[in-house]
Formats: C-alpha cells, sequence, structure tokens
C-alpha cells in the first residue's frame, strides 16, 4: 500500500483544484438575442438595447451618476455616443481607468456582448 502521506496530499491536490475561483462578479441577466440568426441584421431595439439598460443607465441616466458624461437612455443618444465619444472603446478596453461599466459595477461586459453591440455597429447602427 502507498504511503498515508502520499494519498492525503494527492486527495488534498484534487480537492484544491477544483475549486471554483469565484470573484464575487456575476453577469447581468440580458433578455437579449445572444446568437441571432446567421445573417440577421442586428438592431438596437431587438439586441442592443437591453444591453445597455443592463450595463449603463445606472450611471448614464436621468439624473447622471458617478461623473458620467453623457445620458445613454434613448436611441439617438447610444448612436451619438458611438459616433462622436468612442463608445465602443470603452466597452471593449481593458484599461482599468476607462473600462465601462467600472470595474466596481462589474467591470468589462463578457465578450459574447460586446460582439452583439459590435455586430450591431457593424450593421450599421438601426434602430429596428
Amino acid at each position: 500500500m502507498k504511503s498515508p502521506i502520499l494519498l492525503v496530499t494527492l486527495l488534498a491536490f484534487t480537492l484544491f483544484s477544483c475549486s471554483s475561483s469565484d470573484d464575487g462578479t456575476t453577469e447581468p441577466e440580458v433578455p437579449i438575442d445572444p446568437d441571432p440568426i446567421p445573417g440577421q441584421t442586428s438592431t438596437y431595439v431587438g439586441h442592443v438595447k437591453a444591453i445597455i439598460d443592463s450595463n449603463c443607465t445606472e450611471c448614464h441616466g436621468t439624473p447622471l451618476q458617478n461623473s458620467a458624461p453623457m445620458a445613454l437612455e434613448t436611441f439617438q443618444e447610444v448612436v451619438n455616443a458611438v459616433n462622436d465619444r468612442n463608445l465602443f472603446s470603452f466597452i471593449t478596453t481593458n484599461n482599468a481607468f476607462n473600462v465601462m461599466p467600472p470595474s466596481d459595477n462589474g467591470g468589462r461586459m463578457p465578450q459574447a456582448t460586446i460582439d452583439i453591440v459590435e455586430d450591431w455597429i457593424a450593421d450599421g447602427l438601426l434602430e429596428q
């Protein structure tokens, strides 16, 4: 029979290697179609509005909070932020000083969510 110390060490290693590393952040539930039908055009109403509402309007709403420079409550406000304020770079950056939403609010959105916004921009910033 193998050494009990070896067996205990192996068991401990196995248990600790299977533990999860929960950093306390959770993705907000977003009622969108994260995998549109191939060839389907992405729209603000159908795909992006729920993302903005879930991730941005806490600060970029009425009233503005936490020194947010502009509101992101309407289609036109979001389009203006994409075109004039480089909104997409703020949601894709890994720079802790510029990432949106800020790290104390959950940090950078999941890549799948960012991809939906990117598809919407590539499809022409359509409202519906």
